[in-house]
């Protein structure tokens, strides 16, 4: 008689999805309303668009380098702890950058706070719980939780937005900050004894993944291998030409001549196409295989940049909506890859540490990319070189994938 394998999507693991995607919208909304204070920003101390960006910057390489830091709180004081340090830390940074008066106070409140808060509640921790919980399907798992990217970038820079231009930017930061702490209660209180717990079957490694890897993986050794570093490599380049967009891109269509609601709805709308795009990688990476979907992913955030360099007058929809279209489809999705690479080739009791310290590549990635955008505006006037420098970043992000054989024929 033909057995039927049970499917790895109990009531409980769809219960650890949810929890993650909260979890992870949470951060994304902390931090991604951001490119909403660009211009209040500069019309009310006059800074640079540079200055302004290293906020932005800063606050993304503590994500990164802090990654470490949050996959050993993980491993060490479970997810309860950390995911309540990144809520209190998100929120009180919110409300504190309601107050600031200068650059060093933003660096305090919004790069630090808030950042950590990003590590904390962000793909290190929630990949290391779900690999707990999945093994063949950590993929379509993964996808379905880094989505969280979408609706948290959705909600933050609309509600942001809609803050700003009935109250101002400063009553706008700490209304947000209490809609973070607000979530602090319901994760308190959730079973994390039984969620934390694991599934027996995915954390034990398959035959066939103990005859790959017969070791126990630590930080010592996974440095060790070049896959680590292809991983991080994705990670700072695809990073870097993403936020290099991300930063300018709601003040650009207010350049354009959008009005600013409109401009930041529009780009706030790539977010309801980034669940899109990364289950529909989970579920390409199972089809076609993940080198031909991970090339398609940078074919598609190409076509994103080049629609929103075309778009140069507001009747230009065609541009808009394409870049809207692309850029939502392809914003994230290589993050659900790299974490279902890292979780098999380094799977075990350290892997949020692990995965953690892959994940300072991303950091890096995102503070360089928001960081020059900022500086090539400012050195040239002009839009080109920040789309240019997108373009470059990408085509390097994406060789790790050809070029490093463990990637090529994961998962």
């Amino acid at each position: 008689m033909k057995t039927t394998k049970p499917s790895e999507f109990t009531a409980i693991a769809i219960g650890i999805l949810a929890v993650c995607f909260l979890i992870g919208m949470i951060g994304r909304f902390s931090y991604e309303n951001f490119p909403n204070l660009v211009s209040p920003l500069g019309v009310e101390f006059g800074w640079s668009r540079g200055t302004i960006a290293s906020i932005y910057s800063l606050g993304a390489l503590f994500t990164g380098l802090t990654g470490p830091i949050a996959g050993i709180l993980f491993d060490r004081l479970g997810p309860r702890n950390v995911y309540s340090i990144g809520i209190l830390s998100g929120g009180a940074g919110l409300m504190l950058a309601a107050m600031a008066d200068n650059i060093w106070f933003f660096y305090l409140s919004i790069s630090i706070l808030v950042g950590f808060s990003a590590a904390c509640c962000g793909n290190v921790t929630n990949s290391a719980l779900a690999s707990r919980w999945f093994r063949e399907k950590l993929p379509l798992a993964l996808a379905i939780i880094y989505s969280a990217l979408g609706a948290g970038t959705l909600l933050g820079l609309s509600l942001s937005q809609i803050f700003i231009s009935n109250f101002g930017w400063r009553q706008a930061e700490f209304l947000l900050g209490i809609c973070v702490l607000v979530a602090l209660p319901v994760i308190l209180f959730l079973p994390w004894r039984k969620l934390a717990a694991g599934r027996k079957s995915a954390a034990t490694a398959s035959p066939k993944a103990d005859a790959v890897l017969p070791v126990i993986w630590t930080m010592s050794k996974a440095v060790r291998t070049i896959p680590f570093w292809g991983l991080s490599a994705v990670f700072c380049f695809t990073g870097s030409a993403m936020f290099s967009v991300i930063i300018q891109a709601v003040t650009y269509l207010i350049e354009v001549g959008l009005p600013p609601i409109e401009a930041s709805v529009s780009f706030g709308i790539t977010g309801l196409f980034i669940p899109v795009g990364m289950i529909g990688s989970g579920y390409l990476i199972r089809r076609i295989g993940l080198l031909t979907t991970a090339m398609g992913s940078y074919i598609v955030t190409l076509a994103a940049i080049l629609f929103l360099w075309s778009f140069e007058t507001p009747d230009q929809v065609w541009a808009l909506y394409g870049f809207i279209l692309c850029f939502g489809l392809s914003m994230g999705s290589r993050g659900p890859m790299i974490g279902t690479i890292a979780s098999h080739l380094y799977r075990g009791k350290n892997f949020g540490t692990i995965y953690g310290s892959i994940s300072v590549g991303s950091g890096i990635g995102m503070a360089s990319g928001s960081y020059f955008s900022g500086l090539l505006y400012d050195l040239t006037g002009t839009y080109d070189a920040v789309f240019l420098y997108s373009g470059i970043s990408l085509l390097i992000g994406a060789a790790p994938f050809i070029l490093v054989r463990e990637m090529r024929k994961q998962p």
